[in-house]
């Protein structure tokens, strides 16, 4: 392991999980308290979309962070 990985707020990364995946599971979970099992699919392609937005964003992000380290050296 060459890097260490930070669990808190402080990591831009933990912060976009959390702001994606937070509000995707309440309405997730009200979908399924509500929509009971007409609804299921929907849930399913909340989650999904909400992990593929994260992962593109933090491979964008973590592009960027490399130029920029290349940029300095």
């Amino acid at each position: 392991m060459s890097e260490r990985f930070e669990l808190s707020f402080k990591n831009k990364e933990v912060r976009m999980w959390f702001y994606l995946m937070g509000p995707t599971v309440i309405v997730g979970g009200l979908i399924l308290l509500y929509g009971k099992h007409k609804y299921q699919y929907v849930q399913f392609s909340m989650l999904v979309i909400a992990v593929i937005t994260f992962y593109l964003w933090r491979f964008l992000y973590r592009r960027k962070q490399k130029k920029e380290i290349n940029n300095l050296t």
